[in-house]
Formats: C-alpha cells, sequence, structure tokens
C-alpha cells in the first residue's frame, strides 16, 4: 500500500517442518529475509510489517528510510521436530543519495537490526552498519 512518499509493506512466508527452506542459488530470496535473519527455518511461520518513506516531498531529495519488523514463530529442529526458541527481528535503515553535482555517485547508507529470541535462553543481538557507496563510471 502506497500513498505519498511513504509505503507500507505485509508480508508471510510459512515453512514445514521436515527442512529448513533451501537456497541452493545462494541467498534466500523469501519476503522475510532481512538483514540478520532470513526466517526460512524449519517449521517458522513469519510475517513482516515494514513502513518506507522518501523525504523528497519534504526537501529532502534523496532521502529515504524505512522501518520493519519480524515476528517469527513455531520453529522446530528438523530431525528432533522438538521446539527451537524463536526469534523477532527489528530493522531501521537511512539512505541518502545526494543530488549535488560533485557528489554524483555517491550513495550513503546507515543500517540497525536487533534481533531478540524468546520463550527460550534470552539471546539478543545488535547489529550497526555505515555503508558509503560509490558508483564508478567506466564508460
Amino acid at each position: 500500500m502506497s500513498y505519498g512518499g511513504g509505503v507500507f509493506s505485509l508480508g508471510y512466508t510459512g515453512a514445514s517442518d521436515g527442512a529448513d527452506l533451501q537456497s541452493p542459488w545462494s541467498g534466500y530470496p523469501g519476503y522475510t529475509s532481512v538483514q540478520v535473519k532470513d526466517f526460512n527455518r524449519a517449521g517458522e511461520d513469519a510475517l513482516i510489517l515494514k513502513g518506507s518513506y522518501d523525504f523528497t516531498r519534504l526537501g529532502l531529495e534523496g532521502v529515504t528510510a524505512y522501518a520493519l519488523f519480524v515476528h517469527g514463530w513455531d520453529r522446530v529442529d528438523p530431525i528432533t521436530k522438538s521446539s527451537v526458541p524463536n526469534e523477532n527481528e527489528f530493522n531501521a535503515d537511512l539512505q541518502w543519495r545526494p543530488k549535488w553535482k560533485f557528489l554524483d555517485g555517491l550513495w550513503f547508507r546507515v543500517r540497525y537490526a536487533y534481533v531478540y529470541q524468546y520463550e527460550g535462553p534470552e539471546y539478543n543481538l545488535d547489529d550497526f552498519r555505515v555503508i558509503v557507496n560509490y558508483d564508478v563510471p567506466l564508460l
């Protein structure tokens, strides 16, 4: 769903309890694959809620941001079928692609993820990334 510069997304992934979802082509292309976790393990159901916004309408051309939350539940060990602690993940992302000629090709990005395990031993993970990309014109 979108309105103005904002977009709201909703997605779902479900896996049977026989095995983790497979990805023989390398990365897992599921709706709930986010910064740290893929939410593609045996028996796991996952729901993602994401909101993003392009700040151009507010005079900040080239600035975008999003926040998302993934809730994962019903994981099992694919061999023993015993319950495994479930996890959630929150992500926030801020990007700026300057429109000034002298910064043409630069792209700045700050990302944060927080993963937490529930219904089992407490496990939390913070992941913070600062990324600077530059498109090198070859032709």
